[in-house]
């Protein structure tokens, strides 16, 4: 009997280590494009008997949908729905434009001048056609309108950097063209509320290894790069 309950707790310590199976994760297109796929070869290397599934949705329920085992958001606030909220990064948002959009017509000097500019926006944020923008103790609210809104971040980045016009996206999609100069920000001294970057998963006494090396491997190569003070920056 002994002998038995070894043998049975070494293959539980097995699977803990090494564990395998399929490990399925949703996010936002821009945050898997961006940041689960450049991971997984990294993650493939030390777990080679996991394999991932991801799939990609730009709206968040309240709840873990069937199936998923790790979903990653991205949001102002998460709200209390029973499950497990692990912090990424929290990230500014920006306003930023390619720098032959602003040569051909101006940066915008204040909040007020934005009307008279063409804006790109995403309409899946919360209230999309209002920029609540504060200074210090300053607080203002803008109405806004769009020549473009798209509920995906890569059509309106892709737009921006042709030249359309002036984005409001978060960091973890612009901080590169912004440090390359494909983007400049504009009214630098203006904050929009800032998102925070969550992993959510189902509240379990025992959660399965295959959730907890990921979650812990997201943030570890998180801390490693550094992408919170990047993120909080304005990258140049």
């Amino acid at each position: 009997m002994l002998a038995e309950m070894a043998e049975a707790e070494a293959e539980v310590n097995a699977a803990s280590v090494n564990p395998s199976g399929i490990l399925r994760v949703t996010s936002s297109v821009s945050f898997a494009m961006m940041h689960i796929a450049p991971a997984l070869p990294e993650f493939n290397r030390r777990y080679p008997n996991l394999s991932v599934q991801v799939s990609t949705a730009n709206r968040y329920p309240g709840f873990i949908e069937a199936g998923i085992d790790v979903a990653i958001r991205t949001r102002e606030h998460e709200g209390d729905s029973g499950i497990t909220i692990r912090r990424l990064a929290e990230m500014r948002r920006v306003l930023a434009a390619s720098p032959a959009y602003l040569a051909a017509n101006g940066q915008p000097k204040g909040p007020a001048e934005l009307q008279g500019h063409r804006l790109l926006v995403y309409n899946l944020a919360n209230d999309p056609y209002v920029l609540h923008l504060k200074r210090r103790k300053e607080q203002l609210t803008v109405p806004i309108t769009s020549v473009l809104d798209a509920n995906e971040g890569q059509v309106i980045r892709a737009a921006a950097l042709a030249g359309l016009g002036i984005l409001i996206q978060p960091q973890y999609i612009v901080h590169d063209d912004i440090v390359a100069g494909r983007l400049v920000p504009v009214l630098k001294d203006w904050d929009l509320p800032h998102l925070t970057i969550n992993i959510a998963y189902q509240s379990r006494r025992h959660q399965p290894a295959k959730i907890r090396v990921f979650i812990e491997f997201l943030v570890e190569r998180f801390a490693k790069l550094d992408l919170e003070k990047k993120w909080a920056a304005w990258g140049r």
